[in-house]
């Protein structure tokens, strides 16, 4: 596919919303960016992945699913992390700070990915090409989810309703936190 091209018009929409967003910031008397709650947050999501993935790699039970079930507290921490620490520092807006917000940001490579790929697929491509079909891979979760009407529609994609509320939590929880998973079954 070839990529979109956008007209730039004089009045756009883009400059229209960041006027609203900040006269609104300015009437609620709040900063656009991280507070005391979102700190707070920040520092217990952190304190529990290190003190879940610590207690799963030096004090393993011997009580699999209680193993599996931590596995699984571990992969929503990690998922947390993601949608919280790290997606608002990729945008600027954990901090005012830009080093806090690189600090933020790089809390996905500790996480086991990489910050710099993810700022350009979701920084530059989604929210240049956002629900595009072939240029915004966001939409590209076939075969078990239909995103958008040039996709081919498949019968059992009715149930993507209740796919697509655990698809993200899989991908995550699979993607960072099975090679722990399997050591501790490969443990017992």
């Amino acid at each position: 596919m070839v990529t979109p091209k956008f007209l730039t018009p004089t009045n756009s929409f883009r400059s229209e919303l960041r006027r609203r967003t900040n006269e609104y910031f300015e009437q609620i008397k709040s900063k656009p960016t991280g507070n005391i709650k979102l700190y707070s947050k920040a520092i217990i999501l952190v304190v529990g992945f290190v003190a879940t993935y610590v207690h799963l790699v030096f004090f393993t039970s011997n009580i699999l699913i209680l193993d599996l079930f931590e596995c699984v507290v571990l992969g929503a921490f990690t998922s947390a992390i993601g949608f919280n620490i790290m997606h608002d520092g990729a945008h600027g807006s954990f901090s005012q700070q830009k080093w806090l917000n690189d600090v933020a940001s790089l809390s996905l490579n500790v996480l086991g990915a990489n910050v710099f790929m993810w700022k350009t697929k979701h920084n530059v491509v989604h929210h240049a090409y956002t629900n595009v079909d072939g240029v915004d891979d966001d939409l590209n979760a076939r075969p078990f989810l239909r995103l958008c009407e040039s996709q081919k529609n498949i019968k059992f994609i009715a149930f993507s309703i209740f796919i697509f509320g655990l698809y993200t939590h899989c991908f995550i929880y699979f993607g960072y936190s099975l090679p722990i998973t399997k050591n501790i079954l490969l443990k017992k």
